[in-house]
């Protein structure tokens, strides 16, 4: 086995929960690579690991190409990728319709109808002065992170992982990398924000302070890309 450990960083995450954590908005601020990077190696201290620190890995997801913010966003990442002791992994962000664009057209309509006027006067009105904001749902992240855990525990890569997500779903990952012989340690600003099963399951669970969280949340230029 190695005597290296390694990060594995949910950036919607740490974005989501250090937040909150700290009294912001999520989309006030974005994590910052290095800042990462430093609390990660930081840990060996910390938390008295006696390793070495391998690397953090960072996933996050990303724009389709022909997506306006992608232009913006790239640069973001692009810059996250050259950050020493960090490599980067993008799932996709998947656009869908606001839940409440139909229901709200349809009562448009009905509305319309019992006041004697053309519906489609009318939503062509309203769409003059309302734009519903599409949902957007991260893809494929969480299988990266569980794909490269369980890889890399079965090929002993490191001795421990310091995962930072919470979701139920990382319980089996976190179980599986264990079998390996790997040490799963979880961090999070919050330890709400962990599921039971994942806070039961974890070798040791390490909190994030609100001083590390300021140095790892920066505030997000209001002009770039969702990042």
């Amino acid at each position: 086995m190695s005597d290296t450990y390694a990060g594995f960083i949910d950036a919607s995450f740490l974005r989501a929960e250090g937040a909150k954590a700290i009294g912001q908005s999520p989309k006030a601020v974005r994590p910052d690579a290095q800042a990462v990077v430093s609390w990660c190696r930081f840990l060996a201290r910390q938390e008295a690991l006696d390793q070495t620190f391998l690397r953090a890995y960072w996933y996050d997801s990303a724009f389709d190409p022909s997506h306006y913010n992608y232009g913006g966003q790239r640069s973001f990442f692009d810059a996250i990728a050259l950050t020493p002791g960090l490599q980067l992994r993008l799932g996709h962000i998947a656009e869908g319709l606001s839940p409440l664009e139909q229901p709200i057209r349809r009562a448009l309509e009905s509305t319309a109808a019992g006041l004697g006027v053309d519906p489609e006067e009318l939503l062509t009105e309203f769409d003059r002065h309302w734009t519903f904001r599409p949902t957007r749902q991260q893809k494929g992240v969480d299988t990266l992170i569980a794909l490269d855990m369980v890889r890399l525990a079965g090929r002993s890569v490191c001795a421990t992982m310091v995962l930072v997500a919470g979701d139920r779903d990382f319980a089996e990952v976190v179980r599986a990398s264990q079998d390996f012989g790997t040490r799963v340690l979880v961090a999070t600003p919050k330890r709400s924000s962990l599921s039971r099963e994942v806070a039961q399951l974890a070798d040791d669970v390490i909190d994030i302070s609100e001083d590390e969280i300021r140095r790892m949340l920066t505030p997000r230029p209001m002009h770039s890309g969702p990042g």
